[in-house]
């Protein structure tokens, strides 16, 4: 009897040491993305080099027609490492504020305001084997955390981030931002295969090239808008090109800039002038309501056209011409005094990310696609 239980305490060791041996080679690339996130001191940010596969390829094959099923695929994707699940997203609050500037040297950015509940944001960079290299800003909230809630040392969860970015930019100089709006229907094609605007921002920074190309890989596509977050998305390129995409009466339109110094997105539909559709505040009504009350921005529905006003007028005196810093304070000035998640500019030629959180405009991280 002792002869087996010296051989036995022989045997258990070497097999422990040789399961985690094929745990670790069957899982290298996971094991090194979930440790590859660290938390920015004095922030409430984390970044994290996301080296293995995350089959988005495999699930546009599927799809998702709506945020159940898309839950459900991702919770697959990362179920032979946790059981872990997905919190349902939370809706942002309808205050976000885009826009696209140069610098006098002539790069191109696009910046952005992302008004939420002061969670925890997360920048990651993916580099997939079959898609374009890119960094996303990602709301971890999607992703089932919180400030009470934050991730684990070795927190499989967060192997679900490249599935929700709110926006990016890739190594080719495109860079997308989804911003709520008040209505958005695009039309269904039985033949098309069905997305959510997390996926149709991940479509753009893994394969888009260029401005048409990215509308033509939204178009190609269902899109399913949660009742909570309808929305547009923003897209502008390293060559000074821009574009809205919106979703009007069952129709997807592509607003350019058209050789314009800039463009701006903030929460409302440009095509909600041109058209006479249900569900969207006009442009007139705000203009009466401009001229009549003392109620701030933040405090009216006609938050996104104030906005806008503000931050035309800002451009439209430097002919769009600004430093990143001068970038960062019209961010500051038009973003929400309580409830700002992260503000984030991403320079375009080199596919590089400069945030803050929380309206602490001071502490400035910045990120590139390596």
């Amino acid at each position: 009897m002792k002869k087996v239980l010296k051989k036995i305490s022989i045997i258990l060791p070497i097999l422990v040491i040789l399961t985690l041996c094929v745990v670790g080679i069957c899982y290298f690339n996971e094991i090194r993305t979930v440790l590859s996130l660290k938390p920015i001191e004095g922030t409430n940010l984390y970044t994290m080099e996301y080296v293995s596969d995350y089959k988005f390829d495999e699930f546009l094959q599927t799809g998702a027609s709506n945020n159940n099923e898309y839950y459900d695929y991702i919770n697959n994707m990362i179920n032979s490492k946790t059981k872990l699940g997905i919190a349902n997203n939370q809706a942002a609050s309808n205050a976000c504020t885009a826009f696209t500037f140069r610098d006098k040297d002539g790069a191109r950015y696009l910046a952005r305001n992302y008004d939420n509940k002061a969670n925890p944001v997360l920048l990651v960079v993916t580099a997939p084997h079959n898609a374009y290299k890119s960094i996303s800003a990602v709301n971890m909230t999607c992703m089932g955390y919180n400030n009470e809630k934050i991730p684990g040392k070795f927190d499989v969860n967060v192997l679900s981030a490249p599935y929700f970015p709110t926006d990016g930019v890739n190594e080719k100089g495109i860079s997308v931002s989804v911003l709520q709006v008040n209505f958005a229907r695009k039309q269904k094609s039985d033949n098309r295969t069905t997305i959510g605007i997390y996926a149709a921002a991940r479509l753009v920074l893994d394969y888009a090239d260029s401005i048409d190309n990215a509308a033509a890989l939204i178009d190609k596509y269902n899109l399913y808008f949660d009742t909570a977050f309808m929305a547009q998305f923003f897209i502008a390129d390293k060559d000074g090109n821009s574009a809205l995409i919106e979703f009007v009466d069952g129709k997807m339109y592509v607003i350019k800039n058209e050789n314009a110094a800039f463009q701006i997105a903030s929460n409302f539909n440009y095509m909600e002038e041109q058209i006479n559709s249900d569900g969207y505040v006009k442009y007139y009504e705000y203009r009466k309501w401009l001229n009549a009350s003392d109620t701030t921005a933040y405090e009216s529905k006609y938050s996104g056209y104030v906005r806008y006003d503000f931050v035309y007028d800002s451009l439209y005196n430097t002919s769009g011409i600004m430093s990143q810093d001068e970038g960062f304070e019209l961010l500051e000035d038009v973003a929400s005094p309580t409830e700002l998640q992260y503000a984030v500019i991403y320079r375009l030629d080199n596919a590089e990310a400069t945030i803050i959180t929380d309206n602490d405009w001071e502490k400035k991280t910045t990120v590139a696609v390596r």
